[in-house]
């Protein structure tokens, strides 16, 4: 029997874990049908990979010599199947694109997907939510083609660009019987100190929790949290329900949430609304993104 990958990827991942009952649960398999795959490998070889005569198992000395080997070609096998998405890209049509839930409040996003989808059939989209982290991760593995993010931003791969769409104000959303909803003009956010705050999930090195810690650090408080959100709809319902105030995008507050008032701050906190993407791809479909994008920023200035 000729072997596949799945015959090395079962020895590697026993041979890693030292342990067949979690070898075939990380692979998905039963015990038995990855115990087999392994036999079949034996066999191919005349040789045992692993010493199983006691409690616990361990590799033999054919074992050992074939790991570095097994992890070899599964290492290759993993960058055949990069190259393959980079050529696929390189001539296919579709367009995946990542955005963060608040993105997609924003005027030129709606604009950017409308403008991307009139020029089908031609152009296919594939639109994916998730987080800013993750997209930097899916653009960098080319399993997306661009990525609709926010500042503050991680650190970037040299090899993703950045293109700045907007600069955004951020609100703050009060509950609209709190004592600090009937003023007028802008308001000091050093004035709920005292109030407990609705945050943003915490993403490593970047997202709007790190913009509300430091916003509320100038004003010279760390903010009281009482609630942590996923999703900014979820934030101004439980700002409506009286569960504490947010510093939120100016575009959330086209949500018109019931019991929800959005003010303005007297010392602005502003967040960038950014496009990412693979510095070198050529795709032509990432091309036509890039050239819609820059029109319509071009159109907002």
């Amino acid at each position: 029997m000729a072997l596949e990958i799945r015959h090395w990827r079962a020895f590697a991942t026993a041979a890693e874990t030292l342990h067949f009952g979690l070898a075939a649960e990380r692979l998905g398999l039963t015990q038995p049908a990855l115990s087999q795959l392994i036999k079949t490998l034996e066999d191919a070889f005349n040789v045992r990979l692993f010493d199983r005569s006691r409690r616990r198992v361990s590799l033999t000395e054919a074992g050992r010599t074939m790991l570095p080997e097994a992890q070899a070609v599964l290492s290759q096998s993993r960058r055949a199947e990069r190259l393959g998405l980079v050529a696929g890209r390189s001539s296919s049509r579709t367009l995946a694109i990542g955005y963060v839930g608040s993105a997609a409040l924003h005027p030129l996003f709606t604009r950017l997907i409308g403008r991307l989808t009139a020029i089908r059939p031609e152009l296919i989209l594939r639109l994916d939510q998730s987080a800013v982290t993750k997209q930097i991760a899916q653009v960098r593995d080319h399993n997306l083609d661009i990525g609709i993010i926010r500042s503050p931003m991680p650190a970037l791969d040299p090899a993703i660009a950045t293109l700045s769409l907007e600069r955004e104000a951020m609100v703050l959303a009060i509950a609209r019987n709190n004592i600090h909803a009937a003023g007028e003009g802008p308001c000091d956010l050093s004035d709920f100190s005292e109030e407990p705050f609705l945050q943003y999930r915490q993403q490593e090195g970047g997202g709007l929790y790190l913009l509300t810690q430091s916003a509320c650090e100038r004003a010279g408080f760390q903010p009281q949290i009482s609630q942590t959100v996923p999703q900014i709809a979820t934030m101004l319902a439980l700002v409506g329900a009286g569960l504490g105030v947010a510093l939120v995008p100016e575009s959330a507050s086209r949500l018109g949430m019931p019991g929800v008032v959005c003010r303005a701050l007297r010392d602005p906190v502003v967040t960038d609304f950014n496009l990412i993407y693979r510095r070198a791809d050529t795709a032509p479909a990432l091309r036509e993104a890039l050239k819609a994008a820059r029109s319509i920023h071009k159109a907002s200035l």
